[in-house]
């Protein structure tokens, strides 16, 4: 059985981490699926929106241990492939379609900075989340020390990393790190539902709109309206652009073809 699973149901594609045995612990084999589930999805021109959740009911109880080797000092800091882990994050920052993590039960520390790594987050209320690296005596490697303080500010991120304390799905939301809020049991749904919507909106528009703000804390004001506007040019050249037009002018749902 495979360590991650995709399954497309119309234009939303589900990521799903599957050791549920292990709380969707990661291992060097779910890592390298995980970067081939991200690339396949960026050449599948029929997805436009994605769900990454986890089996079982949980998200990701962070990396799976036995990569640190037994603990008995074999463990080869050097040779640890940090960048393998980072890419297969990444590859969802980077893909042209909007991403929705589907956060329950637990998300740790690998699995906390994958659900970072997307573009929003649906938390369940009673989910428990933690940054914990530090409890290892080592930092968040995986994108937190980046992407989290953009998110959620520096010193909200800072205590965060510092302390590695858990928190609710509640405080997820009021911190910013959580886009939606779920009942218990239901923030795979309620994901779907939330992608399904994207998926349903003009894909030209929506990448263009991810590229530009994932890049809006590397470039200064002007830069970033000198991007708007070749990005703009672009989508008002688009036939999906005509049909948005059209369609509003004609009172009905537009159909947009990412051309």
């Amino acid at each position: 059985m495979s360590t991650v699973e995709t399954q497309i149901v119309g234009a939303v594609a589900t990521v799903t981490l599957a050791r549920p045995e292990v709380k969707n612990a990661m291992n060097w084999e779910l890592v390298d699926a995980l970067t081939e589930a991200g690339r396949a999805l960026a050449r599948d021109e029929s997805v436009r929106a994605v769900v990454v959740a986890g089996a079982g009911g949980t998200f990701s109880s962070g990396i799976d241990v036995t990569t640190f080797g037994a603990g008995d000092g074999a463990f080869d800091p050097v040779s640890a492939n940090v960048r393998r882990f980072q890419d297969a994050f990444t590859v969802f920052e980077e893909l042209g379609k909007p991403v929705v993590a589907a956060v329950e039960q637990h998300c740790f520390g690998a699995g906390f900075q994958l659900a970072l790594a997307c573009d929003l987050r649906v938390v369940a209320e009673d989910a428990q989340l933690s940054l914990m690296e530090t409890t290892w005596g080592i930092i968040p490697d995986l994108g937190a020390t980046v992407r989290l303080p953009r998110l959620i500010g520096l010193g909200r991120a800072k205590d965060l990393a510092f302390t590695a304390r858990r928190f609710d799905g509640a405080e997820a939301y009021r911190i910013g790190f959580a886009d939606r809020l779920a009942p218990p049991g239901r923030a795979v749904e309620h994901a779907r539902t939330l992608a399904e919507e994207l998926a349903a909106g003009p894909p030209l528009a929506i990448a263009g709109i991810k590229r530009l703000m994932n890049a809006a804390f590397d470039v200064d004001v002007p830069s970033g309206l000198d991007r708007e506007v070749a990005v703009q040019r672009r989508v008002l050249g688009s036939a999906d652009f005509l049909e948005a037009v059209a369609a509003r002018f004609e009172k009905r749902p537009p159909a947009f073809t990412n051309r």
